[in-house]
């Protein structure tokens, strides 16, 4: 009797064990992502066929709120790899040392590359202006073809913009502004542009929708997400402003939790930064891997506008609070 007791009492140990094991989340993976949740489906789709041991998930916040959660929590965060956030909220996580190193097997282009290897560039994405011309052609509008032209009274109540205070889409768009007229021009710019916006949305792939159902006429929106729209049935068509086009870039992040990364979280971080995983996760036109070159669908012309100072986290919080301080 005492020996059968004995024998149970392992297996219940045995069996805790396993449970704390499973607890510890040992291959467990919690990925969360600013990326949009269509994409975000076929990214955990790869990673589940690639790992089907491994018990991965991806949730969405807006980069604004993912960026917050991850200053706010700390070590304690329970989000061992961020995804797309942009390289101005990566580098207030790496400035707050919450960034862990990691090696990969990709080689970026000048410009893209951090020197310690913390921040891990995944794509450019850049802006344009989208129109839907069914509806500037009953208002008897043309589309603008210029930044400059978005203010004029006859586009008053028709444009769309993500608030640049929770979207790296919107943050983009102004600082890409303020940069190309300066400051005191560029915010007597956004001074007269705010009297033609519509609505402040929170998310960056927002405005291109409501262009795309007709819930709008312009959109200050992402290039690629309305490229997707382009065909000869669509109402939709895409500008690329004559001063340029704004972008950034977003991001692969391990991030510095307490517990040193499981080996799990290692093998996804080294699925998703190299080159398979990279042609999976960057769904942009533009690459920022050393020899790629997706720049496809772009008129004759294009360029990209100076962001000199997109990373800079200081930078990013003096704009935003001038922002607020105008316009919330």
């Amino acid at each position: 009797m005492k020996k059968f007791t004995a024998i149970v009492l392992c297996l219940l140990c045995c069996l805790s064990l396993a449970a704390c094991g499973s607890q510890s989340g040992g291959e467990t993976v919690n990925i969360y992502s600013a990326n949009y949740e269509d994409e975000i489906a076929i990214e955990l789709e790869y990673l589940k066929e690639k790992f089907p041991d491994y018990e991965i998930t991806i949730t969405y916040l807006s980069s604004g709120k993912l960026a917050a959660k991850l200053m706010a929590e700390g070590a304690d965060t329970e989000v061992d790899i961020a995804m797309s956030l942009s390289s101005g909220y990566a580098s207030q996580l790496k400035e707050a040392g919450l960034l862990r190193a990691f090696d990969t097997e990709l080689t970026y282009k000048d410009g893209f590359a951090d020197p310690d290897g913390q921040i891990h560039p995944n794509g450019v994405w850049a802006g344009a202006i989208v129109v839907n011309t069914d509806v500037l052609a009953k208002k008897g509008l043309a589309a603008p073809a210029s930044y400059a032209e978005l203010i004029d009274p006859a586009y008053r109540g028709m444009i769309v913009m993500a608030d640049p205070s929770s979207s790296s889409t919107g943050y983009f768009f102004l600082h890409g502004l303020l940069n190309l007229y300066g400051e005191e021009e560029g915010w007597a710019y956004f001074d007269a542009l705010q009297e033609n916006i519509m609505l402040f949305t929170e998310s960056g792939s927002t405005p291109v929708s409501m262009v795309e159902r007709g819930e709008a006429a312009i959109a200050l929106g992402i290039d690629y997400q309305a490229m997707e729209l382009l065909d000869a049935t669509s109402p939709v068509e895409v500008v690329f402003a004559a001063e340029g086009a704004p972008y950034d870039y977003d991001t692969a992040l391990l991030i510095e939790r307490k517990e040193a990364p499981s080996q799990a979280v290692l093998d996804v971080m080294a699925a998703i930064t190299s080159a398979e995983g990279n042609a999976v996760f960057n769904n942009y036109n533009l690459s920022v891997v050393e020899g790629e070159d997706t720049a496809e669908g772009y008129p004759e012309g294009f360029y990209l506008m100076d962001m000199t100072g997109i990373s800079d986290p200081d930078r990013k919080a003096e704009v935003l609070q001038q922002w607020s301080a105008r316009y919330e």
